[in-house]
Formats: C-alpha cells, sequence, structure tokens
C-alpha cells in the first residue's frame, strides 16, 4: 500500500499512525495506573478492616493506621491526576488518529484537495492534545519504522531507566538527540525506495 504514496502523503500517514500509537501507549499507562490503585486500595483497605477487627499485639497497633493512611493517599492521588479521565482521553485521541487513516484506504497519494482535509482534520486532533512527552514520542517513531519494515538494529537503543521515566518526563533534550534514519526526529522519513 504504502509504494503507491507520494511523499508528502506518506509523511501524513506515518504521523498519523506515530500519534496514534503514542496515545495508545499513554492509554494503557494511565489504564495500568488506574488498575494498580484500585487493587492497592481494595487490599489495604481490607487489611485494615481486618486488623481493626481482629485482635492485634500492642506493638502492631500502628498497622491498621497505616493501612487506612496509604489507602487515603493513593486514591486521593489517582482522584488528583483523574487516571480514568486521562485513558479515556488518550483512548479518544488514538480513536480519531486512526480514524484519519481511513483517508488513505483507497492506496493511491492524496489529492490536494483530500491532503487539506486531512491536515484540517489532524490539526482538529491535536487541538485538542495534552502536552507531547517528546521520548516517548521518539519511541512510538521507531515503532512505526519497524512496522513498516525498518531496520531494528538502526534504531538507538535507549535506557532502561529513560523508558521507565518517559510516562513521567518529556526527556526533549535526549529525544531530540535520538538519529531517525538519518533525519530529525520533528520530521518524518522520506518514502524507501
Amino acid at each position: 500500500m504504502l509504494e503507491n504514496l507520494d511523499n508528502r502523503s506518506y509523511a501524513m500517514l506515518f504521523r498519523i499512525r506515530r500519534a496514534a500509537r503514542y496515545h495508545n501507549h499513554r492509554r494503557r499507562f494511565y489504564a495500568g495506573w488506574n488498575t494498580v490503585t484500585v487493587a492497592s486500595t481494595a487490599v489495604l483497605a481490607t487489611s485494615a478492616a481486618g486488623a481493626l477487627l481482629g485482635e492485634l499485639p500492642d506493638w502492631l497497633d500502628w498497622v491498621p493506621i497505616a493501612a487506612a493512611f496509604v489507602v487515603g493517599a493513593l486514591a486521593a492521588l489517582d482522584l488528583a491526576v483523574g487516571t480514568n479521565r486521562r485513558a479515556d482521553l488518550h483512548a479518544d485521541l488514538a480513536r480519531r488518529y486512526t480514524l484519519l487513516e481511513r483517508h488513505f484506504a483507497h492506496d493511491r497519494s492524496l489529492s490536494n484537495d483530500e491532503f487539506q482535509e486531512v491536515f484540517r482534520e489532524r490539526l482538529g486532533v491535536e487541538a485538542s492534545e495534552p502536552p507531547i512527552l517528546r521520548l516517548l514520542d521518539a519511541t512510538c517513531h521507531f515503532e512505526v519504522l519497524r512496522s513498516l519494515g525498518g531496520n531494528p538494529a538502526k534504531h538507538p537503543s535507549i535506557a532502561p531507566w529513560r523508558r521507565l521515566l518517559m510516562h513521567w518526563f518529556s526527556q526533549t533534550s535526549f529525544a531530540r538527540s535520538l538519529p531517525a534514519g538519518g533525519k530529525p526526529l520533528d520530521s518524518t522519513p522520506a518514502v524507501e525506495s
């Protein structure tokens, strides 16, 4: 399919696929955070209730209070961050980007009018996006390249600690330093022949 696209259409499709991957990663992150929080609060609340109802030695009388405090702190943090709301937002953004791919289903380059329509729709989706985390975006860039048959050996390795923090911090200067097949990460690669 991609061999029939001109560079402009290919670049647009690449950006759309990268954005859809990005928002799916963010959705999974927030959904996972929410799941861990709910499971933790359920276990700790049960432990606190059991400790209050059971007989504890005097030296363990702090356990129900500590468990109740942790339950409250986890629930407050989850509420403040709004993990459910953020997961829903990123799910919606991923869906909207995926729907933009329908313009490429005809296996040909976009006409000027079609390109302008897709461009306007993409700008509309981008307007509702929260700030982009650059290292995660760069990771999605390499994932799309791999999915299109790119050589994984040419893609840089990212330290595990950076991967662990990429959902928390943008790491912009590091992300911009990554090579992207001879192109800067802010641009999209041209069609390879």
